[in-house]
């Protein structure tokens, strides 16, 4: 009984306070990782930051989205309704035996289309189906017998943020559909994932690079800031270190594709990386207002457990 109402006074108490703050963050400019079009700025924990307060509430183990479809673990199908299938629904079943992280941006190729992740969450193990919100990022192509489902990286940050602010399917399709004409290139079905194939076989180069930077650091990490160019990409943090490693892959990802094909060398100074990250973690009443309007907040079971904000 005692632990219950430890339990659900924890729960009521990280809804009402801000988790991600300068109290349990620090931002460390003075140690940036560059390579090429993208530098990325840590955001460490202040000794455990407030992961404390979590193992009471949070899964301990997870596994990557990417992770679970290659191994076999998790199976993506498409979710039918009125005899045919949602476009903004998928199902999953986690067959593992760790909580899946599911990414918002994450892109799953095949099914009767492509379609982007459209919420980040967690799916617990278990036989029983679970239900992730998408959107499609391929217009014009609806199959009358769905494909095998396959892994497909991240999208841009332009097109997350687009997705994350706005909510609209007729917005992502009309960014597409820009980003194709920018090019020069057409395509009946404005298949996102095809947009930038040649250039986006750069980013192993990219990939390498943050990876090692990764393995050799000695601490955790709750996210990062990323820029590009004259332009902050945006940062994504998390509540603990487990939540931030499981999202690495999608989130660099992201910032890789939006450095290579809209990126250059970075230039942003500190006064405006400050400015942008004071306006999240000074305080829980900043915070708020700036995910208001330029970003989002993630949550689990009511409690959050990260966010995302685009610079502005």
């Amino acid at each position: 009984m005692h632990i219950r109402i430890l339990i659900l006074f924890l729960g009521f108490w990280l809804q009402t306070t801000a988790q991600l703050t300068y109290q349990q963050v620090w931002v460390q400019y003075d140690s940036a990782w560059t390579y090429k079009n993208l530098q990325l700025i840590p955001v460490r924990y202040r000794g455990e930051g407030a992961q404390g307060f979590y193992k009471q509430m949070l899964p301990q183990q997870y596994m990557s989205l990417q992770q679970g479809i290659k191994t076999g673990k998790v199976k993506v199908k498409e979710f039918f309704a009125k005899g045919d299938a949602d476009v903004h629904i998928l199902s999953i079943i986690n067959s593992s035996d760790k909580t899946i992280l599911v990414s918002a941006g994450e892109l799953i190729a095949g099914g009767k289309q492509d379609r982007m992740v459209g919420e980040t969450t967690l799916i617990p193990p278990g036989k029983q189906e679970q239900y992730v919100n998408v959107f499609c990022v391929e217009e014009g192509r609806w199959d009358k017998k769905p494909k095998p489902f396959m892994y497909s990286g991240s999208a841009d940050m332009d097109l997350r943020k687009v997705m994350d602010l706005t909510q609209r399917q007729v917005d992502i399709w009309r960014t597409i559909q820009q980003n194709f004409r920018s090019q020069n290139k057409n395509n009946s079905s404005w298949p996102y994932l095809q947009l930038d194939k040649e250039i986006l076989k750069a980013d192993t180069a990219y990939k390498n690079f943050f990876n090692q930077k990764l393995a050799a650091s000695d601490s955790s990490f709750a996210g990062f800031l990323a820029i590009s160019g004259d332009r902050i990409l945006g940062t994504e943090l998390f509540v603990t270190p487990s939540l931030a490693n499981n999202a690495w892959e999608s989130a660099l990802a992201a910032y890789i594709r939006s450095a290579i094909t809209r990126g250059s060398t970075p230039v942003v100074g500190i006064k405006q990386m400050e400015a942008f990250m004071d306006s999240l973690l000074e305080n829980e009443t900043s915070q708020k207002k700036t995910l208001a309007q330029h970003g989002r907040a993630y949550k689990y079971e009511n409690i959050v457990i990260g966010f995302i904000a685009y610079g502005f």
